[in-house]
């Protein structure tokens, strides 16, 4: 099952077995189409589905 709660890059990193900054790059492509987006939380930043990627989930 896809992963829709948020996560910080770190996180995900660690569930996929990849590394951050591979992860940042495709974060910035999903941002980029409106499918993820991206809150602070105090210094970290969260990454979550938007309605338009859980649509397509």
């Amino acid at each position: 099952m896809p992963r829709t709660t948020p996560a910080t890059t770190t996180d995900l990193a660690d569930a996929l077995g990849v590394t951050p900054s591979a992860v940042s790059q495709h974060l910035k492509i999903l941002r980029d189409s409106g499918l993820v987006a991206r809150e602070r939380s105090g210094r970290s930043v969260l990454y979550l589905t938007t309605p338009l990627g859980a649509s397509l989930l």
